[in-house]
Parts: structure tokens; C-alpha cells; sequence
């Protein structure tokens, strides 16, 4: 299908999703359960709401007191549904409920009344991606499928499968204009962590986010494929990303310092120039030749100890594999 069918299937899709939608006020689960280890997290989750104007998502951290997975899918839906902060506001609108049920160890079942089909598109956007967002921040949660009064999602012509990180990408901080696709070229680290490899992603994103920030956010959430290997740990931010003069300068929170668990940990270099490597064939309007990091603002600091921040890294074809 080309990108202008998507577009509009997308568009009669938020239609349809606001004709058919979201039952049920309070929480279901199956006797299908996943055990405590895969469900703790001793940091925290994070739960995403809206600003004050309805317009972008916010994130916070919740931290619940149960340790199983059933007591931690409540407690985090009702932190969803209603914030403890004035700052920020819930995604789901009053009129809108929902009811959830477990189908598997990796799958999470979203019901929704027909009060959904109320929804204008912004509203209907911001609350799918907060949703999803926040329950894959629970171990063991890989996809998030959404019905409509016990039926299939479907938008356009095309029924809507399961849902992930990748689905779509919603702004925080900034309004939402228009929605478009994006095909990005992205790198991952693979084999023994010294080379890299492709992965074709399609994302279907806000003209708010630069091309820059899309690219990087997509590589945080990790690789689709299971053999990669990912970048950083979950909780590392973007602090700015800017664009000048052919170069991008990209700028992170001290985590991106953390190298993710595993029995295979990627070379820090190979992470660096995956990045880089990434930006510089996705976002090819900006003609980008060179990409410098800092951490928490400042490049006087080796990344993960071992390389020096201070100099511009160019693409490197010789660590593709």
C-alpha cells in the first residue's frame, strides 16, 4: 500500500476507531499470569498523560507497592486514569472506559466503549500512544491490542493488530500538527557487539518531531530484531537534539552511560556510530555529514569510558555487516 493510502486509511481509521471503541470501567484479567521476575522493575514504570492543553505527552514515574503482575496492571491503569499531580492531566477522556485482559505473557487486550467514536483525532492519538506506552513499560508486556466493544480494531480497510513501541510516535512537549510515515534506516549492534546491522522501520510520526529526534527514539526503544543488540537502557532521554550547518548535535541523559545487561555487551564505539550512521541515512533533506554527542550538555567525558566525546563522528560503512 503507498504512503497516500495509508494516510488515508489512517484518517478513516481514527474515524472508525472513534465509531466502534472502549466498554467497561473497571479492570478484567484471565487466569493467565507472569511471574514476579519478569514484572518487577526496583526503578519504577512510567506512566504517560498529557500536558495541560491536551496537545502533548507527558511522562512520570510510578512506582507501585504490589509485586505481582496482576496488583501492578492495576495499580499503574489507575495511576493512568487519574494523575496525582496537577501538572499534568490523564489521556482518557471522562467519557471514554476501557476494560483490559491478559491473552499471553507478552500481550495486553485494551476494550473500549463506543464513547470512543466521540473522540476528535488529536485525543484519540494521544490516548492510544499514552496507553500503549505505558503498559509496555511493564515487564513482560511486548504488544498491546486494542478492541472495540469486544470487537477487532479496524481503521480504513485494514484491521489493526497488536501494538508497539514502533506503532507511532506522539511528541512530548510540543503540539501535534499533521501525521505522516516515515521509511528510517536504522543500526543496531550485532554478533559480538563490533559490527552493526540494518533494520527498516516504518513509523507513523508528528510533523512536530525533527527527523533527528525520530531517528534516535526509535533506536532507544531497541531493536525489533531479537539477534541486535540494544543501545542504551530503557530510561535514557534525548535532553536536545539541533541541527546546524550539516551537523547534528545530539544530547543525552547520563544513562545513555549505562550499557544494557546481556551475555553480549556492544562495543561503545559501535553504539556511537550506529547512531550516527542512522541519522545520516534517515535524514537526508538536512544533509547531515557529522554528528557530535554530549551527555547531560558536556563532551569532556569518555562514553562508557572508553571513547572520547569531544571530536565529530562521521558515517562508518566498515562496522555495517
Amino acid at each position: 500500500m503507498n504512503m497516500i493510502g495509508r494516510d488515508r486509511n489512517f484518517i478513516y481509521a481514527v474515524i472508525m476507531c472513534a465509531v466502534l471503541a472502549l466498554c467497561l470501567g473497571g479492570c478484567s484479567f484471565d487466569d493467565k499470569s507472569v511471574s514476579k521476575d519478569q514484572v518487577t522493575e526496583d526503578d519504577g514504570y512510567w506512566v504517560y498523560y498529557t500536558n495541560q492543553a491536551g496537545t502533548a505527552l507527558v511522562r512520570r514515574e510510578y512506582k507501585p507497592d504490589s509485586e505481582d503482575f496482576e496488583g501492578i496492571l492495576s495499580e499503574i491503569l489507575d495511576a493512568f486514569r487519574t494523575p496525582d499531580t496537577s501538572d499534568v492531566r490523564s489521556a482518557l477522556p471522562d467519557q471514554v472506559a476501557f476494560s483490559t485482559s491478559v491473552t499471553g505473557v507478552n500481550e495486553i487486550d485494551v476494550d473500549f466503549n463506543a464513547e470512543y467514536l466521540s473522540l476528535d483525532t488529536v485525543t484519540e492519538l494521544l490516548l492510544r500512544s499514552a496507553l500503549v506506552k505505558t503498559l509496555l513499560h511493564i515487564k513482560g508486556v511486548d504488544s498491546v491490542r486494542f478492541t472495540v466493544e469486544s470487537q477487532n480494531l479496524v481503521l480504513g480497510d485494514e484491521e489493526i493488530g497488536p501494538m508497539n513501541e514502533s506503532t507511532f510516535i506522539v511528541p512530548a512537549g510540543n503540539g501535534i500538527n499533521s501525521y505522516r510515515n516515515a521509511e528510517l534506516t536504522l543500526y543496531f549492534p550485532s554478533g559480538d557487539g563490533t559490527v552493526m546491522s540494518r533494520e527498516n522501520r516504518t513509523v507513523h510520526y508528528s510533523s512536530n518531531v525533527n527527523m533527528e529526534r525520530l531517528v534516535i527514539e526509535e533506536m532507544l526503544e531497541g531493536p525489533e530484531n531479537k539477534s541486535l543488540l540494544p543501545v542504551a537502557v530503557d530510561d535514557t532521554l534525548i535532553q536536545d537534539i539541533s541541527v546546524s550547518n550539516g551537523f547534528c548535535i545530539v544530547d543525552f541523559s547520563k544513562e545513555i552511560n549505562s550499557a544494557p545487561a546481556g551475555e553480549v555487551i556492544a562495543n561503545p564505539e559501535t553504539v556511537l556510530y550506529a547512531f550516527t550512521n542512522a541519522i545520516i541515512d534517515s535524514c537526508t533533506d538536512d544533509r547531515i555529514t557529522g554528528v557530535r554527542f554530549r551527555i547531560e550538555g558536556s563532551t569532556d567525558v569518555r562514553f562508557r569510558d572508553q571513547v572520547n566525546l569531544d571530536q565529530v563522528f562521521s558515517r562508518n560503512a566498515e562496522l555495517i555487516s
